[in-house]
């Protein structure tokens, strides 16, 4: 239907065409055809004026010029000529058949002129050129007369204008062949834009189909234009829809990231495995723990990195969905790369909707809880010894006052003696440990009170005297009298610097020498407790202030002690703000030192006391 519309509006303009085409040229025609005829006349009438009136106008039955011309015209068209007088009466005339000649017009100042006579008594209009005579009177002239052509259509050029019409004509089929393979294309596109616009309607609520009510490029372009609309539409929807999911996405971005900020701030170490047994989740906690890069643990198998069997095996248990993946499984193990460390490695299935996601292991340090439980094994049984050998002693001493009762008054008072030792010795561990309770519980609270140093040191150093020269080791005082004021609790700060008094000779050999010294800065003050007994390592100087921590000792006599006093020490100058300092060189004796901040001076009556 279209291409026979198309086809029907080509055949209707090319007839248009060449009807106006065949206008065009009979007007042409026409327009060169009273060219000619005006040339004409006006060369006849200047020709004729030219000649003498007697050979115009001759005597009667005298043939004259204007009949040769009637006789020899070559237009048509003539109508008449003639030649009248100064009063308007024709001298001599000739005319075709049923033509009269009309009256003359009165010569113009530009002598030779033509008029326009209106169709009347010779029933066709004419054109009608004159000028005057030259060889009579100014007023005589000369008129030729040629009728209006009715068409200008002359049959001569007939097989012209067939020609030029055939031609236009067979342009027809052609344009219409060029315009349906040009128009092929466009219903291409109109089948794509119709399904195009299809798919686009079932995806949007409010689109609207493209329907096929114009099949011209009318339509084509109301299919496009109503396309372009949905595409706007869809696009504009997907834009929403692409900025919404953006934000989601990065709103889960930022959420995996925080979580793997989390992840990878927890102190332990994570490993997630999948249900086939390969890592797929490591944080960097997992190097230093178990001694293997991260990038080896998630680009290697199980059995490549890991070279701890007891991890191995508890990962090959939760390989898979047995039923042991259901229950958790905790294993405690020293890692073969680093061998000083020991772990707690606990594995959980990952499971959820009736399916496993893998195993999450964690590695957890139990170093410290290793040794400190290694550390409370051994203070226990130490303790038990501790308290075990003073009751021996109690009990043997006992047993020998009941045998000698009052015989030997010197082995009652040795007995006696050593009993009260014995005593003090279980005395002391019990209230290092009853101490030690109240500081991990914190009930231990120092009531701190403006105290002058020098006398609670010497008062120190007088009630470690006594033990000092029982094993022959000489205590001295170095302390200044005007010592600055500090801010302490009396009674523990007697427990750390009995501590600090009690292992220096403890740690000595019978004829050296303890030297408690104190000396005063511009902010602080700086008791000293110097020995010179077996010293420290290194290492055991830097371990030697934890709970439980016994300096290893490498000669014959065994000194003993429960690991508690020197840990007791330090907690308590750190409830009073200060801190201890330990210098100790392996046998050349060790120095330990409290730093403690000065009260500011009191002022009474302008006396700095």
């Amino acid at each position: 239907m279209k291409n026979n519309r198309i086809g029907l509006i080509l055949v209707g303009s090319m007839l248009a065409v060449i009807a106006l085409v065949v206008t065009l040229l009979l007007q042409r025609q026409q327009a060169e055809h009273a060219e000619q005829v005006r040339v004409q006349g006006l060369g006849m009438v200047r020709s004729l004026a030219a000649l003498p009136l007697a050979v115009l106008a001759p005597g009667t039955g005298q043939p004259g010029v204007l009949e040769s011309i009637l006789a020899y015209r070559d237009n048509p068209d003539f109508a008449y000529a003639a030649v009248t007088g100064a009063d308007g009466r024709s001298l001599a005339e000739v005319a075709s058949a049923g033509v009269l000649v009309p009256p003359s017009a009165p010569l113009t100042l530009t002598g030779f002129a033509e008029r326009a006579i209106p169709a009347g008594q010779n029933g066709r209009a004419i054109r009608e050129f004159h000028g005057p005579l030259a060889s009579a009177d100014a007023r005589t002239q000369v008129r030729i007369g040629y009728f209006e052509p009715r068409t200008p259509f002359d049959m001569k050029d007939l097989p012209f204008y067939a020609l030029i019409a055939l031609a236009m004509f067979l342009l027809v089929p052609l344009i219409y062949l060029v315009i349906k393979r040009e128009m092929a294309p466009l219903a291409a596109l109109g089948d794509q834009l119709r399904s195009v616009a299809t798919q686009a309607a079932s995806h949007a609520s409010a689109a609207t189909t493209v329907g096929d009510s114009d099949a011209d490029v009318r339509g084509l372009a109301s299919k496009l234009n109503r396309y372009i609309d949905q595409a706007s539409t869809r696009i504009r929807e997907l834009e929403q829809e692409s900025v919404a999911s953006m934000a989601s996405g990065r709103l889960l971005e930022y959420g995996s990231n925080k979580m793997q900020a989390v992840l990878q701030c927890l102190p332990d170490g994570l490993l997630v495995l999948d249900p086939a047994g390969e890592v797929t989740f490591a944080t960097g906690k997992i190097e230093p723990l178990l001694g293997v890069p991260v990038a080896d643990v998630l680009s290697q198998p199980v059995e490549a990195w890991c070279r701890d069997p007891e991890l191995r095996a508890m990962l090959a248990r939760f390989k898979g969905a047995g039923l042991d993946t259901r229950s958790q499984m905790t294993i405690e193990f020293n890692p073969a790369g680093v061998p000083d460390k020991r772990l707690w490695a606990t594995a959980q299935a990952l499971l959820g909707h009736s399916m496993g996601y893998g195993t999450l292991v964690v590695l957890r340090d139990a170093t410290r809880e290793h040794l400190a439980r290694q550390a409370g094994n051994d203070f226990v049984a130490h303790a038990a010894h501790e308290l075990k050998s003073p009751l021996n002693v109690i009990g043997m001493y006992g047993e020998m006052l009941a045998d000698v009762g009052e015989d030997d008054p010197a082995v009652r008072v040795e007995a006696i003696n050593v009993i009260q030792d014995e005593v003090e010795r279980m005395n002391s561990l019990v209230n290092n440990l009853l101490n030690v309770s109240k500081l991990e519980m914190g009930s231990m609270r120092p009531e701190r009170h403006r105290v002058k140093l020098d006398d609670l040191l010497r008062d120190a150093w007088q009630q470690a005297r006594t033990r000092a020269e029982s094993k022959g080791i000489r205590l001295e005082l170095q302390v200044a009298r005007e010592l600055a004021a500090v801010s302490v609790d009396k009674d523990l700060f007697r427990i750390a610097l009995n501590n600090l008094l009690n292992n220096a000779i403890k740690y000595n050999q019978s004829g050296g020498n303890v030297v408690l010294a104190a000396d005063e800065g511009d902010a602080d003050v700086v008791i000293a407790v110097r020995d010179s007994g077996i010293g420290m390592s290194a290492e055991d100087t830097a371990r030697v202030t934890e709970k439980f921590y016994r300096v290893r000792e490498t000669g014959t006599e065994q000194r003993g002690g429960h690991g508690l006093g020197l840990y007791l020490t330090n907690q308590i100058i750190e409830l009073h703000h200060g801190r201890l300092t330990i210098e100790s060189e392996l046998g050349h004796g060790s120095v330990f030192a409290i730093h403690l901040k000065k009260m500011p001076a009191l002022v009474d009556g302008g006396q700095v006391l």
